[in-house]
């Protein structure tokens, strides 16, 4: 197996090892369910130290082919990565962003509270700084990798049932089914960040696996924001995709038509 490695070049050596063992999962060289060679095994095979064959089954376990059982070794889970893909043109939920009949989603409720708005939340929800404002913080999970980190705030006064309801699934199809919200459009915005180590503790991820934060302002017919969504999801598995219009080309008062 040494001869699948290439010590000169620029990839590093624990990718290359990742690659050639997805490589040999999706060909079911290695089938679900079958544990894979100790580390000191494929350290032998590959000739490599075993921090390196650690880090390679490190990125297995990120993209979701692998699992590790403590004790006793690890295990192909899949014969393919999760890359869930989240839609920018429309407002849908974390639930729409997979093949549901291939997919196990759960979620855990990292807390919800009331809190005080806040200048930045008041003048989101167009509400007064010290009026009350529901909290919920939830792990988004699908076949047990957590995916999303989601901050969601709401008007108390409007909404302050939630904190005794239970919150399962698509929170908007909550909103419009129980509290009969009229979602009109929503104004999202997205940015790279890096985890902090307590995002980075809650979806098992390390302080160098890149982010992407979507801040998603939901509001109903008449412009007003019933909803702040802040999402943390994990950079290295999430696919986002947006539907354009035709391009037109602006023709300037110069040109002849």
């Amino acid at each position: 197996m040494q001869n699948i490695i290439d010590k000169s070049s620029p990839i590093p050596l624990y990718v290359q090892v990742s690659e050639y063992l997805e490589k040999m999962i999706k060909k079911e060289k290695f089938q679900v369910g079958v544990k894979l060679p100790s580390e000191g095994e494929q350290a032998g095979l590959f000739q490599l130290n075993r921090n390196t064959i650690r880090q390679a089954i490190s990125l297995l376990v990120q993209k979701g082919l692998v699992e590790k059982q403590r004790g006793v070794g690890t295990f192909v889970k899949g014969k393919t990565s999760l890359s869930p893909v989240h839609q920018l043109g429309s407002m849908v939920s974390f639930v729409d962003d997979f093949n549901l009949d291939h997919v196990d989603l759960e979620e855990r409720i990292i807390q919800k509270k009331k809190i005080k708005a806040g200048e930045e939340l008041a003048e989101k929800l167009m509400i007064k700084v010290d009026d009350e404002v529901v909290e919920i913080e939830r792990l988004r999970i699908a076949d047990k990798t957590p995916l999303v980190l989601e901050r969601q705030y709401y008007s108390f006064k409007d909404f302050g049932e939630l904190l005794e309801m239970e919150l399962k699934g698509s929170m908007y199809q909550l909103l419009i089914n129980h509290f009969k919200a009229d979602l009109d459009h929503s104004i999202q915005t997205i940015r790279a960040v890096k985890p902090t180590r307590e995002i980075a503790r809650l979806m098992g991820i390390g302080l160098d696996t890149p982010c992407a934060f979507l801040e998603s302002l939901a509001y109903n017919s008449q412009n007003v924001c019933i909803e702040i969504l802040q999402s943390f999801y994990r950079g290295d598995r999430y696919m986002f995709r947006v539907e354009t219009g035709r391009y037109r080309r602006h023709i300037s008062s110069n040109e002849v038509e």
